[in-house]
């Protein structure tokens, strides 16, 4: 029993751990691969999971569209 209860312990403690990850995932975050890495490597300590939990809940930057104007002022 002392098993199973450690064993539901552990893989409850993952999932909170992965929070920021599988949100990165389930919003098809653009840049899922460092916020991965920021997780797994500094997820331990409290200010990594946050700034990690922060980025993937963050907007990603929405493409600009540009127009370019080439009218010299002339008329033909």
């Amino acid at each position: 029993m002392t098993a199973l209860i450690l064993t539901i312990g552990l893989i409850f403690a993952l999932f909170i751990y992965f929070i920021p990850t599988i949100i990165a995932i389930r919003r098809k975050k653009s840049n899922l691969a460092a916020i991965m890495v920021l997780n797994i490597f500094l997820g331990w300590s409290l200010v990594g999971w946050v700034i990690s939990l922060v980025w993937a809940l963050s907007m990603d930057a929405q493409p600009q569209t540009i127009i370019v104007n080439n009218h010299n002022g002339k008329t033909d």
